[in-house]
């Protein structure tokens, strides 16, 4: 099985991040591939709105370091997407990444048709913390669920709220989750597991 992890966090050993290498460490184990992508770490542009991906190309015209991650998209089963949420939206770069996902979008579909120019049949881990309380930026992870169905995916959600603003906050019942998630999807057997912490 083929997993892409795209780690919007500045910070490596973040929260988002450690929640989705507790993900991605159980599927390596499980025999799947993991291909990580940095997003901080890698040079790029946010969309252009040229819109050359639906005038003349059915991709993303522009490259950079997002072309591999975009056509990454295509052959994954499983996608995680992790991010923290500053002021009240996911980081800068994950924002400017997740734009470019409008090359993805069949603007010509028609009514019954899909509107995605992924495959069917894939499953998104969408992975969000945040200091404020779990009741707070609902809307964001509403809102990226939205367009992740758009593309047709299967979205699960890991929420990590009420964080400290250190990066070892402790999220201990989430990287249970991604465990349990991961092994799930996977469709291993879910036992104790143990973990270290960084």
């Amino acid at each position: 099985m083929k997993i892409i992890n795209i780690l919007g966090s500045p910070r490596k050993n973040g929260a988002s991040a450690r929640i989705a290498r507790a993900f991605a460490e159980t599927a390596v184990d499980l025999g799947a591939t993991v291909r990580d992508y940095h997003l901080n770490t890698m040079h790029y542009q946010g969309c252009q709105a040229c819109e050359g991906c639906h005038t003349r190309a059915d991709r993303c015209v522009l490259r950079d370091d997002l072309s591999p991650l975009l056509a990454d998209l295509h052959t994954a089963e499983i996608v995680l997407f992790s991010s923290p949420i500053y002021f009240g939206d996911t980081s800068g770069q994950f924002k400017c990444f997740f734009d470019r996902m409008w090359s993805l979008v069949r603007t010509d579909a028609r009514d019954g048709e899909s509107s995605s120019r992924l495959p069917p049949g894939k499953t998104a881990v969408l992975i969000l913390s945040q200091v404020e309380t779990s009741e707070a930026h609902q809307e964001v992870q509403e809102r990226y669920t939205m367009h992740l169905d758009i593309h047709e995916f299967k979205v699960r959600v890991i929420s990590a709220a009420g964080n400290r603003l250190q990066s070892d906050t402790d999220v201990s019942p989430c990287l249970h989750q991604a465990i349990g998630l991961a092994r799930e999807l996977l469709q291993a057997p879910c036992p104790g597991v143990a973990f270290s912490r960084p």
